[in-house]
């Protein structure tokens, strides 16, 4: 179990770099950790301070910065042309055993679980700390994003190293880390471990259920506070809606997306809406919101990312350069349907130099957009809830896929109200393909959710050996797993 157990140890040492101390002048004031620990969350600003390094941790580029954001994870969705000489292309023939991969891999799985660990340290804490230590509702905020993030962590780990249930519910899962310490933590099946995910996330809801964020400003008779660069009410929502459809329970899926949706269509809500058409009409490119942030359920903020967006999405990335085609990109958005005037393409692209490239994550000197990434996005529950009702209420579902349209600009062109099942399905694919271009691999793990054999941009058939990436081996190795 050696990630797993380096993450704790790092941990152990020094809160696993969360704090806002160096670790060798803590070292140096009192070197038993035990100790060190207790000091630390003694006081309501240690809960703080271990939540913001958890934060921090997501936007490295072990983590959403690169390789879960817009690199390795989302390369595997096959929406970029990648150059076939430069460093992404194992990842795009699925080539897990070559270092490059692995190197990635081994990141990704190494950063979540360090992030599982340090959530762990804050609830043991927390769980028997005085609540007189807290001011206002804190105590229940921090543990809430804490239960919240352990959840949803858990949660992208399944969908990475863990067959989907549509593939085997009895598969083994990964492991479910609950408690910090330094025993193995054995596996359970697929099945099993998503209902502990499922929990986690329900339960953080209920947490942060008392918090502003939960609330209607006009029945409360309080100001509204929505907080999307932290884990709150609404991305434990869409994150309990997204790992109830991963499980293909389409009532509970309905059930927690409809939070969100119905929030949002209260004509009295505040916080994440739509972005508005004005928004997006200006002939500025840093008055351009092509990122819809206003839309973010959960953001995280990447404070180099000038240095990351402006090189892969540009010319500056030569071989490395993350981008689709123009011919992709106008498949991408059907151009050739007449639907060119779609927001994700007509402003989400630019010029520079002799080709077009990705805009919509650019850093544009003076923008209030810059360095927002969506890591949950409020589109995704409005295609949960479409999906649920496909069968059972069409019209609905369908209702909610033109609502998404109407706001990118497509409202000219709204789908039909007589569309079976499997043409609503087939729409949610392609709003898949548009939506979350360049975004946490989200298209690649619809294939995966559905175990769909076509993957569309690749000869490659969807598979095991496609759709789960392989446990780290050193933690195969040390900790017996398998997947």
């Amino acid at each position: 179990m050696k990630a797993i157990y380096q993450a704790i140890i790092v941990g152990l040492v020094c809160l696993a770099g969360v704090t806002l101390t160096s670790c060798n002048d803590w070292l140096d004031v009192n070197p038993k950790s035990q100790i060190k620990e207790e000091d630390h969350f003694s006081r309501e600003g240690g809960y703080a301070d271990q939540l913001t390094g958890i934060y921090t941790a997501l936007t490295t580029k072990e983590m959403y910065g690169l390789n879960m954001g817009i690199g390795f994870v989302e390369v595997l969705s096959h929406s970029y042309d990648i150059n076939p000489n430069g460093s992404w292309r194992y990842a795009n023939e699925f080539d897990y055993a070559n270092t490059t991969s692995e190197k990635s891999i081994q990141e990704i799985w190494d950063a979540c679980y360090n992030g599982i660990a340090n959530c762990n340290i804050l609830l043991r804490n927390i769980d028997k700390a005085s609540k007189t230590i807290f001011t206002e509702n804190n105590y229940h905020q921090y543990r809430g994003e804490a239960l919240g993030l352990r959840g949803f962590l858990h949660l992208e780990l399944m969908r990475l190293f863990a067959c989907a249930p549509s593939m085997n519910n009895n598969a083994p899962g990964v492991p479910y880390v609950t408690e910090y310490s330094t025993d193995v933590v054995g596996q359970l099946p697929v099945g099993e471990t998503m209902q502990l995910v499922v929990k986690d996330l329900t339960e953080a809801m209920e947490e942060l259920s008392a918090d502003t964020v939960a609330y209607d400003a006009t029945s409360q008779g309080r100001w509204y506070h929505f907080y999307p660069n932290r884990f709150n009410y609404y991305a434990a929502a869409a994150a309990a809606a997204r790992a109830y459809l991963w499980m293909g329970d389409t009532q509970q899926a309905l059930r927690y997306a409809n939070i969100v949706v119905d929030h949002h269509e209260n004509s009295f809500s505040t916080g994440y809406n739509w972005v508005h058409y004005t928004v997006m009409q200006s002939s500025k490119r840093n008055e351009l919101d092509c990122a819809f942030t206003s839309e973010h359920l959960f953001q995280i903020i990447i404070n180099d990312w000038e240095d990351i967006g402006n090189y892969y999405f540009t010319s500056k990335g030569g071989t490395s350069v993350l981008n689709p085609s123009e011919a992709t990109a106008e498949d991408i958005y059907e151009f050739s349907t007449g639907y060119g005037t779609d927001y994700r393409y007509l402003k989400g692209f630019e010029q520079d130099g002799e080709k077009r490239y990705m805009a919509k994550f650019w850093y544009n000197e003076g923008s209030t957009y810059n360095s927002k990434f969506p890591v949950i996005r409020m589109t995704e529950p409005y295609y949960i809830a479409a999906e649920c009702q496909k069968t059972s209420n069409p019209k609905r579902a369908i209702e909610l896929l033109n609502l998404v349209r109407d706001n990118r600009n497509l409202y000219l062109f709204p789908l039909s109200a007589d569309l079976t099942a499997d043409q609503i399905q087939q729409e949610i694919y392609k709003e898949y393909r548009k939506e979350f271009l360049g975004e946490c691999g989200q298209l690649f793990l619809y294939y995966k959710r559905l175990n769909l054999s076509e993957i569309k941009g690749t000869s490659i058939r969807g598979s095991k050996n496609v759709y789960v990436l392989p446990i780290p081996s050193t933690d195969q190795e040390f900790g017996g797993y398998t997947n």
